[in-house]
């Protein structure tokens, strides 16, 4: 039995190892046998563990930065699954670098993938919530707009108490291998409940400088009018994000 040491630890069981916590101390046991956390670093049987834990990482720290990125367009939201869920997406578009070899496969390298951006595309952000409102939406990248259609007001399913849904639009730029990022938004719309178009259309005005991949990002939420004031009507399916990838 031994201790993992280190920033990232693993619970489940790997390449013949399992990992659990002892006592709220992160453990490492292999049956038949013990070993010492000398053995994990540096055992040839430990290779792939290795390889693993700098993976982690490495996606890791983009799920941290990508976090960072995305807070503008979700000021208000809550959600204390969120860091799991994009850890999980990142692990897997990692997975899609095919030309790297073991403990050196990047995120950034599974996005340029074809499938890369389809899988943060798909991606739920806010999962009670998965679409912003029933009708036909997306982000038209030659025009820069966030272009909707088939809308009724009706199909914007508006909470209780809610008066009026806000609808943010942005473009994000976020380099995967350095982490760095920069965006630009729209200036918010605000679609009441006596709405009755049925299409519409927010551009943003120009791309983030910069280099790395771009993400266009569309949220929506609700508000409560009282007196001269907007009040966000927090939780539940009341908030919505969607992300879409190039």
């Amino acid at each position: 039995m031994a201790r993992q040491k280190g920033i990232v630890f693993f619970e489940g069981t790997l390449g013949g190892v399992n990992f659990y916590y002892r006592k709220g101390v992160p453990t490492a046991r292999r049956a038949g046998g013990g070993f010492t956390a000398k053995a994990i670093k540096t055992s040839p049987s430990m290779e792939r563990v290795r390889e693993s834990n700098t993976e982690f990482a490495l996606c890791s720290k983009v799920n941290k930065h990508f976090k960072l990125a995305l807070r503008p367009f979700l000021v208000g939201y809550k959600d204390g699954t969120l860091h799991a869920r994009l850890m999980r997406l990142f692990l897997g578009i990692k997975d899609l670098d095919a030309t790297s070899k073991r403990g050196e496969r990047r995120v950034g390298v599974g996005y340029a993938t074809a499938y890369g951006p389809r899988m943060l595309s798909d991606f739920k952000v806010t999962p009670e919530r998965p679409r912003l409102f029933d009708g036909t939406y997306g982000f038209d990248w030659d025009a820069l707009r966030f272009e909707v259609s088939d809308f009724s007001i009706a199909g914007a399913r508006f909470p209780n108490g809610a008066d009026t849904m806000e609808v943010v639009v942005g473009v994000l730029r976020f380099d995967f291998d350095t982490c760095t990022y920069t965006s630009v938004m729209a200036d918010g719309v605000f679609v009441d409940r006596d709405f009755d178009a049925t299409a519409f259309a927010i551009a943003v005005d120009g791309l983030p400088e910069g280099d790395g991949a771009l993400v266009a990002v569309a949220r929506v939420a609700f508000y409560q009018r009282v007196n001269d004031g907007l009040f966000l009507l927090p939780g539940g399916d009341g908030y919505g994000a969607v992300l879409f990838g190039r």
